[in-house]
């Protein structure tokens, strides 16, 4: 009998012999560095332009050696740097900020190399790549033309997690100089008319700006504007002006900001009339918006009336773009 006890003894010294090893190494695994979730997650379509990229591991995070993270856009195929501003520890977390805003309909990715990470349970020292995407959804055609869209949209996604967000407007002020054809007061000389115009625009992305003077929908003189220098100019804005002569007291004044790729980003049209009796006239026409460039969950439009309203006054509603988010 104590034999047996003996070799049972012996047998179970053996089994364990075998099993503690294999249980350290589930439990070493288990608190090896690794990554627990992403946001945006990888491979998402509809990213909101203003997500906070974010990076959760199973450990808090120690130190960042921020060489090793980068951000990339894609633009015609090819990956372009997108430079970062910084790069943030937030408990089990790093916060990746960049530079300016990302934009819509573009594939960006996020590129993180070991040793990157320093966490409290060890170094993550590996290889990370992975992508998504910022496309959107035309307000117009989710509110409006395509109600079974939105439909199956909050089916999948709760009231915050959608966001609708307005263009910028750049367009700050327009400012009309007229003198009419004829002499001043006192003066026995006529003198031509012309006019000067002033377009105040804010100076982010802002490349040209052209100008048609029109009548009756049809354009009477054009040109681009020329950048002013020196004294006027301001701290984060510019200010453009072109003059013109020999146009009617009546028009209406056309006014296209182009970004560097040419393409219109945002257009103004103001009517003038000279004033009666008077031989020189000025007119100034100023823009504020509350909701420009700011993107609102459906959540804060709903709770909002007044917000809701100056969303849909401020800008069309095929401008408006909406994305989502996920949780």
């Amino acid at each position: 009998m104590m034999n047996k006890l003996k070799g049972i003894g012996v047998a179970l010294i053996l089994l364990l012999s075998l099993l503690i090893p294999a249980l350290d190494q589930t439990v070493s695994a288990a608190s090896d560095p690794s990554i627990d979730q992403l946001n945006p997650a990888a491979y998402d379509q509809n990213v909101p332009i203003d997500t906070d990229i974010r990076i959760y591991f199973n450990s808090e995070v120690r130190s960042i050696s921020p060489q090793y993270i980068q951000l990339f856009v894609k633009t015609n195929g090819t990956y372009y740097d997108f430079p970062i501003k910084t790069i943030k520890k937030d408990g089990k977390a790093i916060h990746i900020l960049p530079e300016r805003s990302m934009e819509f309909n573009k594939e960006y990715m996020v590129r993180v190399n070991g040793p990157a990470v320093e966490l409290h349970n060890g170094t993550y020292n590996q290889h990370l790549s992975y992508t998504f995407q910022t496309n959107y959804i035309d307000f117009y055609e989710l509110m409006v033309v395509n109600e079974g869209r939105l439909v199956n949209m909050l089916t999948q996604y709760a009231p915050r997690q959608i966001k609708a967000f307005a263009p910028k407007r750049y367009i700050n002020d327009i400012s009309v100089i007229h003198k009419k054809t004829g002499a001043l007061t006192g003066e026995q000389t006529s003198f031509n008319g012309f006019t000067n115009i002033d377009i105040n625009t804010k100076s982010e992305d802002v490349a040209n700006v052209h100008v048609d003077i029109m009548k009756n929908d049809k354009v009477l003189q054009k040109g681009y504007a020329s950048k002013v220098t020196g004294a006027k100019a301001s701290k984060n804005q510019f200010t453009f002006d072109i003059g013109f002569s020999k146009i009617p007291d009546f028009y209406d004044v056309k006014v296209t900001v182009l970004n560097s790729a040419q393409q219109t980003i945002d257009s103004k049209i103001i009517k003038f009339a000279a004033e009666e009796g008077k031989a020189i006239s000025s007119f100034k026409e100023s823009y504020k918006y509350k909701t420009a460039g700011n993107g609102y969950t459906f959540h804060e439009l709903l709770s909002k009336e007044s917000l809701f309203a100056s969303l849909l006054s401020e800008s069309l509603m095929q401008d408006i773009k909406v994305q989502v988010e996920d949780r």
